[in-house]
């Protein structure tokens, strides 16, 4: 007898603490490479004056500023996220609704905290 297989992850509907968690691998990869990222920055900015110029400059264009808003929105998703693991470790909103608030509280911090890394870049 042979199942029936259905490979459309549209028509599933995900709670909100599976999207937070799948979204927290996410940043994790993004994390992943956007150390490197801003390691090869950091290290021109250490060669020369001319280097920390341009890459002061860089981060103010569009390319390079959508990078970096990128990765610090990883970072303080991929913290928020961490918190709220750590917490769900201890045994402390592991519920349902704990679970989905908690997912909630974590999306709106990093949006809040991506707002305002967006607004520190383009100032």
């Amino acid at each position: 007898m042979t199942r029936p297989v259905n490979l459309d992850l549209t028509a599933f509907r995900f709670p909100i603490a599976a999207i937070a968690s799948i979204l927290h691998r996410i940043s994790g990869v993004v994390l992943l490479f956007g150390v490197g990222y801003f390691t090869y920055l950091l290290s021109l900015t250490l060669e020369s004056p001319e280097s920390f110029d341009w890459v002061f400059n860089a981060v103010g264009t569009t390319y390079h500023g959508v990078l970096a808003w990128t990765v610090l929105t990883a970072v303080s998703y991929h913290f928020f996220a961490g918190i709220r693991h750590l917490l769900m470790d201890f045994h402390i909103g592991i519920s349902l609704r704990a679970s989905s608030r908690s997912a909630w509280t974590t999306l709106i911090l990093t949006a809040l905290a991506s707002i305002g890394f967006g607004l520190w870049i383009v100032t």
